[in-house]
Formats: C-alpha cells, sequence, structure tokens
C-alpha cells in the first residue's frame, strides 16, 4: 500500500510542464487663457481699429469661445500652439534609441545594413558628441538551437511533496532581425521528463506530442548595454495545447481546461483518434494518458552575446494539465506542479535556456544528433 501510494504521488508530479471623453471645451476655456491672446485684439491697441474691435465684435468670436477650444486654435493664433507643436521638435526626441543623449562610450544600434543578407545592422559609438558607425555588425539572424529546461515539485493534495520533476525541451529557432527587435519560430523538435523518483513513474513523450504542437511566433528586444553588452527580453507566452484556440480566444490566461474528451472544446492534435495529446507512463503504474494544458513561459534575465552566436537566461512559467482520458483509472486524478526556484539534485539556474547558432538550414534532426555537442551538459543526468 505504502508503494502504491508513492506511485501514485509521483504521477502527480510527472504531469508537468512539458514544454514548456473629450474634455469639455470649457476646459479649454482654460485655453482661453489664450485669449490672453484676444490679447491680439491688443490689436485693438490699434483702436484705430477699434472699428476692428467691432471685430472684436469677432470677439464675439470669442462668441466663438464657447469654442474657445478653437481658441485652443487662436493657439494657433500665436501658432505658438504650433510653437507648442514645435514641441514636437521633442519629435526628435523619438530618434529614440537613436539614443538621445551621445555621450562619449555609450553605443546604440545603427541603420546602416551589414551581415547575413545585410539584415543585422552596424553598432553605433559615440565619438566627441556625435554618433560613428563602428566596424562591429550585430547580426542575430539565422538558425539556432534552443534547449528549456523546468524543474517543477509535484503535489498531491494530501500528501504533498512528492519529487523534483524535470522537462528538457528541445526547439529549432528561426530569427529574423529587425535593428533591436527579433522575430522568431521556435519549432518543438523533442520534450523529455524525468523526476527523482523514476523508478515508480515516469511519463513518455512519444514523438507524436512534439509533431503535434504549432510553431511559435515569439517577439524579442534586444537592449544594448554602455559596455556593449547585450540584454535580451521576451515577454510571457501563453500556450493553450489541444484545445479549440476559439474557446479561448484573446484571454488564454483566464481559460479553465475543460476535464472531459467529450467536450467540444478539446481536440486530437496528435490524430491517434482519441482527444487531447497521448502521453505514455511506466513504471510501477502504466498505461495511457491523453491531457490537455495551459502553460506559459517568460524571460528572464535574458542575454545574448554580442557577436550573434550564444544566448541564454532564466525562464519563470506556469504549468496546469488535465487528464482527458486514460486506460488506468489511478493515473485520472492529474497533477498539481508549481516552478522550483532551487533544485534538490543540481546547482545552478533550475528554470533556464541555452541557445546555440547552427548552420542555416539545419533542422530537428541536426539538433537531436547533435544535442551533446551543442548544449552544455545536462544539470540532472536523464537516464
Amino acid at each position: 500500500m505504502k508503494s502504491f501510494m508513492m506511485a501514485l504521488l509521483v504521477f502527480t508530479l510527472m504531469l508537468f510542464h512539458v514544454s514548456c471623453g473629450e474634455s469639455d471645451d470649457n476646459g479649454d476655456t482654460g485655453n482661453t487663457g489664450n485669449t490672453g491672446d484676444t490679447g491680439d485684439t491688443g490689436d485693438t491697441g490699434d483702436t484705430g481699429d477699434t472699428g476692428d474691435t467691432g471685430d472684436t465684435g469677432n470677439t464675439g468670436n470669442t462668441g466663438d469661445t464657447g469654442n474657445t477650444g478653437n481658441t485652443g486654435d487662436t493657439g494657433n493664433t500665436g501658432n505658438t500652439g504650433d510653437t507648442g507643436n514645435t514641441g514636437n521638435t521633442g519629435d526628435t526626441g523619438d530618434t529614440g534609441n537613436t539614443s538621445s543623449e551621445c555621450y562619449d562610450g555609450h553605443m546604440r544600434f545603427g541603420d546602416t545594413p551589414c551581415g547575413t543578407d545585410d539584415k543585422g545592422v552596424f553598432r553605433q559609438n559615440c565619438i566627441d558628441g556625435n554618433w560613428v558607425d563602428s566596424g562591429f555588425c550585430l547580426d542575430f539572424n539565422g538558425t539556432y538551437a534552443q534547449k528549456m529546461w523546468f524543474t517543477a515539485s509535484s503535489k498531491v493534495a494530501v500528501l504533498g511533496d512528492l519529487a523534483e520533476a524535470w522537462t528538457r525541451t528541445y526547439f529549432l529557432i528561426e530569427q529574423e532581425q529587425v535593428k533591436d527587435k527579433l522575430y522568431i519560430k521556435a519549432d518543438f523538435c523533442s520534450i523529455v521528463i524525468d523526476n527523482s523518483a523514476s523508478w515508480a513513474l515516469k511519463l513518455n513523450m512519444p514523438p507524436s506530442f512534439a509533431e503535434a504542437l504549432p510553431i511559435l511566433d515569439k517577439e524579442s528586444m534586444l537592449i544594448m548595454r554602455d559596455d556593449g553588452s547585450i540584454e535580451m527580453t521576451q515577454d510571457i507566452l501563453w500556450e493553450i495545447r489541444s484545445i479549440d484556440p476559439e474557446c479561448y480566444g484573446d484571454n488564454p490566461a483566464d481559460y479553465d481546461l475543460p476535464k472531459k474528451p467529450d467536450d467540444p472544446c478539446v481536440e486530437d492534435w496528435d490524430n491517434d483518434g482519441i482527444p487531447g495529446l497521448h502521453v505514455i507512463a511506466t513504471g510501477t503504474f502504466s498505461g495511457d494518458i491523453h491531457i490537455v494544458e495551459k502553460s506559459s513561459s517568460k524571460f528572464r534575465n535574458g542575454w545574448f552575446d554580442p557577436d550573434g552566436q550564444t544566448a541564454g537566461g532564466d525562464v519563470i512559467w506556469t504549468d496546469v494539465q488535465e487528464v482527458v482520458k486514460t486506460n488506468n483509472t489511478l493515473l485520472s486524478g492529474g497533477a498539481a506542479n508549481s516552478m522550483k526556484e532551487i533544485s534538490d539534485h543540481f546547482q545552478g539556474n533550475a528554470n533556464f535556456f541555452e541557445q546555440f547558432k547552427i548552420p542555416d538550414g539545419s533542422d530537428c534532426e541536426y539538433i537531436l544528433e547533435n544535442a551533446a555537442s551543442i548544449f552544455n551538459p545536462d544539470p540532472k543526468k536523464i537516464d
């Protein structure tokens, strides 16, 4: 009985992160302070023109000061309102990342093309108060291999923590750079899951699982630091797996996963004839499991080497799964998994990504065959 409970707990560990009104015009009559511009009726100082003060009957146009939102236009009478628009020379502040301030030693992404198909740009250096193209090409275009590593604590409501689980996901990355922004397509190659008690239960992700997942469209920003190093940021990305996208629309974060295979939102993405994504359980308790999943990931402390060859950083993630069908009722309960910041089994970052440039045109097969030489050794050996 004890071993049964242990194995059941371990299962919960394993169903784990597999990827991973416009204001009133009389407010504008504050601008009728611009009827101080009716001080332009100071032209009434041209009281010779005071017949024109009959034109101050045009200050009957200050009856238009009912429109004195339009006397905001009288702001235009000075056009000084427009010189307020010369505040739009503040738009020269829009030379933004051109980094408005140029001081010696400062660097930025320039505009002059270079590198792969001229998709990169030369770095600019500030010299004597002027931006000057350097000979250093910032080129982050092309094909990359990426590995994401997730560490989780799996729990059963009554018994608490069971074990520590690890998910290793390989991606084929295609990147296109527009100055300091990256447009990314990430294709799943393989997902491997293990845990510290896999003798009791281990989840195996068949190739059909990764193959069923859609290519992810991502965007990253590259931020130049004064020392020439580059920060890479990537906002939160939500994935809802084996679910009709019409069911969650533009709000995946608040979507609650269905629990039944006949729910109209559940789809058969891996085309095995059963709703949900197929996972195989082995160990003390074995069986076939079909799940739906909701996960999120976000980069933290991300960086990219200026030579464009290597990137890395931490990953913040969440994961929720529901078992919609299984042939072993002992596996139907699913699991609650949460990210562990620190592993009990290895040192260093417990949740991270690493990315390496590989020959353009490479595919998933190339990555999986050469993973041992492309990536750093795994923090926890998976048997």
